[in-house]
């Protein structure tokens, strides 16, 4: 017995070859009278204009975010070191950099250039 009845398939091409399409139906409307026109037009130039800008503003906003979460960031690092120091300070231990080797003081010019002063009450 043969996978594919060939006499069967032949049957089944002249079935299809003598099915005749059925005709598509005629448009029941004009196609000028259902296009958009110039308030379909104006209304998708406004769509893409407003999305444009609440895309810049998005844009804008997301980086205003990441900006201050990397200074909040840089603000509790800079509180956690200076509670370290204090903390230190207040055990008899200096960790401040010492430049001159003295007494664990810094020269006026030493240190990073962002660095603060000590504060007065601790």
């Amino acid at each position: 017995m043969q996978l594919l009845d060939v006499a069967a398939l032949e049957r089944g091409m002249i079935w299809l070859a003598s099915v005749t399409p059925t005709p598509t139906p005629e448009e029941s409307f004009d196609p000028n009278d259902v296009t958009p026109g110039p308030i379909g037009f104006f209304a998708t130039v406004f769509l893409f204009v407003a999305v444009g800008l609440i895309a810049m503003s998005l844009m804008r906003r997301s980086a205003r975010v990441q900006e201050r979460w990397a200074i909040r960031e840089q603000l509790e690092a800079e509180a956690a070191a200076e509670d370290a120091a204090a903390a230190a300070s207040a055990d008899g231990r200096d960790t401040r950099a010492d430049s001159s080797g003295v007494n664990g003081t810094q020269d006026a010019g030493a240190g990073e250039s962002g660095s603060r002063p000590p504060k007065a009450g601790k």
